[in-house]
């Protein structure tokens, strides 16, 4: 998407306001533009919290993402390097807002909503054909790995006086480095009491989940297992029993192994003793 941004105005307006134009990622059929696909999420604000129009703020965040320029005061930085002229393009009546009034909008706004508006609108988008080429010939390669990331985040600048900031869950593809998927975690639950929920909504099967030392707990791990899914979780000094346990079994290597046990072989003084079989006909 960066493209659109180093090229005319009119290719920037092509891709906001949903104009067909050529040599950025838009299909040559009119498609409904950034602006137009945003105005379908409903306005957490009051009337006198409306000064600047939903859909601009938006588009701004979302623009200045895509084009790296990630957070609040990134976003502040990328619209000043713009100027007037983006500014009006983006919806914008007056002077862009402050970094607060970015941050008190993504604490009210219905990020489910949102995520589902924005992914009707990426779905109408289509590659060029070079580059659907490309992805043919390399579907291997961008296919999910099965290895994920679970972390949980805290989206910065959402923190009011005696209100948590927003927390997310968020599913990344190791391999990939992309975000699978991502879940609010209500204020009234947890991260660790969040996962274990998801883990029974997904289908997880033969699938790797890895996460840090706050994950392993005995509900989580039992519903991979559940789903038939493999997990590498951290143990840390909290546990200790388990930790002793999973030290020992390192201790003796090839009673951990699944392998020599496979194999049904034993040990000798010299070292493992493999019993090999062969059949001839």
């Amino acid at each position: 998407m960066a493209e659109v941004w180093r090229g005319t105005r009119s290719s920037r307006a092509g891709f906001i306001w949903g104009v067909s134009c050529e040599g950025v990622f838009v299909n040559q059929r009119p498609v409904r533009g950034l602006l137009e696909v945003l105005q379908q999420i409903p306005d957490p604000r009051g009337r006198e919290g409306q000064r600047h129009p939903l859909s601009a703020m938006l588009a701004a965040l979302i623009c200045a993402t895509w084009c790296g320029f990630r957070g609040l005061r990134p976003t502040i930085r990328w619209l000043d390097l713009h100027g007037v002229k983006m500014w009006h393009l983006l919806g914008f009546r007056r002077t862009p807002p402050v970094r607060q009034t970015f941050a008190n909008l993504l604490a009210r706004i219905d990020v489910e909503v949102l995520e589902r508006v924005l992914n009707e609108f990426v779905a109408q988008l289509d590659l060029p054909e070079v580059a659907e080429e490309s992805v043919n010939r390399n579907h291997a390669v961008i296919e999910e790995s099965g290895i994920e990331v679970w972390d949980g985040k805290t989206l910065r600048g959402t923190r009011q006086a005696e209100r948590r900031a927003e927390q997310l869950l968020v599913r990344m593809d190791l391999i990939l480095g992309r975000v699978v998927s991502s879940h609010a975690i209500p204020s009234e639950t947890n991260e660790i009491q969040q996962a274990s929920t998801l883990v029974g909504n997904l289908v997880l099967h033969g699938k790797l989940v890895i996460a840090d030392a706050l994950y392993c707990q005995r509900e989580f791990c039992q519903g991979l297992v559940d789903q038939q899914a493999d997990y590498v979780v951290t143990v840390k000094l909290n546990q200790p029993q388990l930790l002793r346990d999973v030290e020992q079994a390192f201790v003796t290597p090839r009673s951990f192994s699944p392998l020599c046990r496979a194999a049904g072989g034993s040990e000798t003084a010299d070292g493992p003793y493999v019993r090999e079989k062969s059949r001839s006909i």
